[in-house]
């Protein structure tokens, strides 16, 4: 039962789970998701944890249950989720991977209240959830904040030199 305005639900969503933190983004922002031992596990120095692709590398970013970049991995991951864009889709790993119906789910998607909103925070409702609470954002807005984080660690690592 969505309380969110029906132009801001998705029918479908892609279910992540990391570090058990439930991320729910809509499945048209997502390009693919793929199994963990196809990414080349080369670090860089914009944070990313390894590369997936072939001719048209993207990075591969792992984040923390509070939406930070980590550059250990858990042991956990098994999977990632590519996200779509024209440039360059970057992918996010996952302990856990499942597609949502809306409509054939218990899932109650909510606003965020406002005192919950950060500027870079990419998140854009709650949603409630087999008795848990997620967090819901676009693709887009995904991608801006690995983009945001990448060039925060960027800074951070030139400024240690």
């Amino acid at each position: 039962m969505a309380t969110a305005l029906p132009s801001e639900i998705y029918e479908r969503y892609v279910l992540t789970v990391f570090d058990g933190l439930h991320l729910f983004v809509p499945q048209s922002e997502v390009d693919s998701v793929e199994i963990i031992s196809d990414i080349h596990p080369i670090r860089s120095p914009d944070g990313a944890i390894g590369w997936f692709g072939h001719g048209q590398e993207c990075p591969v970013y792992c984040l923390s249950d509070n939406m930070q970049l980590s550059v250990d991995m858990p042991e956990t991951r098994e999977y990632f989720i590519l996200l779509k864009d024209s440039e360059q889709p970057m992918g996010i790993t996952c302990d856990e991977v499942e597609p949502i119906y809306l409509y054939q789910t218990e899932i109650e998607i909510q606003f965020l209240p406002p005192i919950m909103k950060s500027e870079h925070m990419p998140i854009h409702q709650l949603a409630h959830y087999q008795d848990k609470v997620g967090i819901v954002c676009h693709g887009s807005a995904l991608l801006q904040y690995l983009q945001w984080l990448s060039n925060q660690w960027q800074q951070r690592n030139e400024h240690d030199e």
